[in-house]
């Protein structure tokens, strides 16, 4: 793509069907769980993913652009193969989507992140198991930089 402008992320019916078919592989229904598509991952939650990542919105798009036209399995095979860091793209977009619907979190028995306000006691949770209490008990203790490795003023 040299000298090319990124290309946008604006998805059409045929860019989403791609993904779609792609996001199948990832996420097939098993057991009871919807699969990606049932789930809308190239729809509403591909919209939200994108908008609070819009940095995967190009690199996704390349994705989608190398298999448009092609087997899904086979095309899923070569970007494995040949571009792995685009068969991350499309995988963290995929199981981001996957994981707003609100059915597939119901499924999981994940109710979403909650505020747990912090309860100051004395002494504090991370003291009361003894984890710390041989760190605390030997004292501080240091290894002293290497001078190849120290800033010379």
């Amino acid at each position: 793509m040299s000298g090319d402008a990124l290309p946008t992320t604006a998805m059409g019916e045929t860019e989403r069907a791609v993904f779609g078919g792609l996001a199948d592989l990832l996420i097939p229904s098993a057991d009871g769980m919807l699969s990606a598509t049932e789930a809308g991952v190239a729809g509403r939650w591909l919209d939200e993913v994108l908008e609070v990542r819009p940095d995967l919105g190009p690199p996704l798009v390349l994705v989608i652009n190398a298999a448009r036209g092609a087997d899904p399995a086979g095309a899923m095979a070569d970007l494995r193969r040949s571009d792995p860091a685009g068969f991350g793209v499309l995988a963290e977009v995929v199981v981001g989507a996957y994981f707003l619907n609100p059915q597939v979190r119901k499924a999981i028995g994940y109710g979403g992140q909650q505020s747990i306000p912090i309860v100051a006691e004395k002494p504090p949770d991370y003291e009361q198991d003894g984890l710390l209490a041989s760190v605390v008990g030997r004292g501080p203790i240091y290894r002293p930089t290497p001078p190849h490795m120290r800033k010379h003023a």
